[in-house]
């Protein structure tokens, strides 16, 4: 099937309309979504203490079996947790985290934890690298603690132990093996009740601003790799989306095509019944 030099222009025309009809959706859809960053506190009280770190900031530090640095975490982090009281009025409790922690783990080659506790509040970050081994990632970070903890005034359901975390399939902050993670942006981690049963309803947001994490590192003290920058927006770059939007233009650009075709087919097939009649 041939298609004339007018027809082909018109089908050009008619693909090019589509992919910026599709293109123009999509980045609508985007900026749509798109909400201005709001800070949740502004500093963390400083320290008297002397520190390697600006006076605001907190550096975590787990070492492996050998003695050498694992994992390290510098950042001014806040815990803030959603509940309900007594009286079934919606409630916040903030707690700051401290520059002394018990800091515990454990460090494999592809696999390690950091476990953070203070003040009855317990957090979890697990980091994974992926399957080649180019970069390492967070791929679950979990909280627990006891709804009795002093923290909650006038509680609804005290005596509960509550345990929250992200969802699965988490992948943040990748980053390739041997840098460090920065990000001068408030980082927010959401985490809640992946268990059906859970009866306590509560929400906690981890703030991390001025962030800087490694994992997988294995060097003495607190020798950082090279930074490796978070995007404009403080998130990591999902490669899903431009996989969706590829494949929906391919779709859309086949389907134009096809059905054009299908259009003339029909269109010339009638024209030689109408002739033969």
């Amino acid at each position: 099937m041939m298609f004339s030099r007018k027809e082909l222009l018109y089908l050009r025309a008619l693909v090019f309309a589509t992919l910026l009809h599709l293109c123009n959706t999509l980045q609508l859809e985007g900026l749509s979504t798109k909400k201005p960053r709001i800070t949740k506190y502004t500093m963390k009280p400083t320290s008297s203490s002397a520190t390697a770190v600006p006076s605001s900031l907190s550096l975590y530090r787990l070492d492996g079996s050998s003695g050498a640095t694992c994992i390290l975490i510098q950042t001014d982090a806040l815990l803030s947790i959603q509940y309900r009281d007594k009286y079934n009025e919606d409630k916040e409790a903030d707690s700051f985290l401290p520059d002394q922690m018990d800091i515990s783990g454990e460090c494999w080659e592809d696999e390690s934890r950091i476990t953070m506790s203070w003040k009855g509040f317990t957090v979890n970050i697990y980091f994974s690298k992926t399957p080649g081994g180019e970069r390492w990632y967070v791929n679950s970070v979990d909280l627990a603690y006891s709804s009795s903890n002093k923290l909650f005034e006038h509680i609804d359901r005290p005596g509960l132990d509550v345990k929250l975390s992200t969802p699965p399939g988490t992948l943040l902050f990748p980053t390739p093996v041997g840098k460090s993670y920065t990000c001068d942006n408030e980082v927010i981690i959401t985490m809640f009740a992946q268990d059906e049963n859970d009866k306590s309803g509560h929400l906690a947001k981890l703030y991390l601003r001025e962030l800087r994490m490694q994992s997988f590192m294995y060097k003495a003290g607190n020798a950082w790799g090279p930074t490796f920058q978070c995007s404009a927006t403080g998130t990591y770059r999902d490669e899903t989306a431009p996989i969706a939007v590829g494949s929906t233009l391919a779709v859309a650009t086949v389907c134009t095509v096809v059905g054009y075709g299908l259009w003339r087919y029909f269109k010339v097939k009638k024209f030689q019944y109408g002739t033969m009649a």
